[in-house]
């Protein structure tokens, strides 16, 4: 099967068409980094005021006012980009992404290219792939989807082990590809205890504050483990979504009360 894979590269490469698959760049060897962000010092509900004195001049900004309900959409930049959601005042998510998925500009095709995608998914999203090659570093196996198209630059979505883990405008192989930034635990603003859940800090913490767990999804995207959680905090009938990589805590959501119906009650 591996003898196939080489021979059916090696005929990619020589496609008239194919002029700019040149020698391919090698990525950076697999790291996780730890990062501080100001993201760490929000929370949910936390006053809209309080959240801008801490992020200071967000990187882009988006308004949209729904059903009378002003909400806004902060994007955060630097090495654990990101984006902070505020409704009604108050902070209502805050993502972080530890994989690099959203730094660069992309275009709005490949962005629904989203990280831990499946290739058939992906299929459907941008159709079939003009050339398909095959990788393998650090003895890491990485397939490489090009999307050449009339009119527009070409792009590249990366997939490991059957799911996306990088996509980038061009052919070269992003040099980031295997490194993973996480944030560093929050800092206390007193000797006392962080009275709430905050990005950076690890799962044990997080269950701590939340309390009973709902229902969990987990799963693997570029040989990190990771997880969605949703917990009721105090049992109170309103939930949070909280998003783990490797342990610690990249995103938090308040969901609000789930409909009443079993698939979302974790029934």
């Amino acid at each position: 099967m591996a003898r196939v894979a080489i021979s059916v590269a090696a005929f990619v490469l020589t496609l008239p068409s194919a002029h700019a698959l040149d020698a391919v760049h090698m990525p950076a060897l697999p790291h996780v980094g730890f990062f501080a962000t100001p993201a760490s010092q929000l929370y949910l509900g936390m006053p809209e005021e309080g959240a801008s004195r801490v992020l200071g001049e967000p990187a882009k900004e988006t308004e949209i006012v729904t059903g009378g309900i002003d909400t806004r959409k902060l994007e955060l930049s630097g090495h654990l980009p990101g984006q902070v959601v505020l409704s009604g005042g108050k902070v209502l998510r805050v993502t972080l992404d530890p994989f690099g998925m959203e730094k660069d500009a992309l275009p709005f095709s490949l962005r629904r290219a989203r990280p831990g995608l499946a290739e058939n998914a992906v299929r459907r999203a941008l159709g079939e792939p003009t050339y398909m090659l095959h990788h393998t570093f650090f003895g890491i196996n990485v397939d490489q989807w090009v999307f050449a198209r009339a009119g527009d630059a070409d792009f590249s979505v990366f997939l490991r082990d059957g799911r996306v883990v990088a996509r980038a405008v061009g052919r070269d192989v992003p040099e980031s590809l295997f490194r993973i930034d996480l944030p560093l635990p929050p800092e206390p603003e007193s000797d006392s205890q962080l009275p709430s859940p905050r990005v950076g800090m690890m799962a044990s913490d997080i269950t701590r504050f939340c309390g009973s767990v709902k229902f969990r999804i987990d799963y693997v995207i570029n040989g990190q483990s990771a997880s969605r959680v949703v917990f009721e905090p105090r049992g109170k009938g309103t939930f949070v979504d909280v998003t783990f990589v490797d342990g610690i805590a990249t995103g938090l959501e308040d969901l609000g009360r789930l409909p009443d119906d079993p698939i979302f009650q974790g029934r």
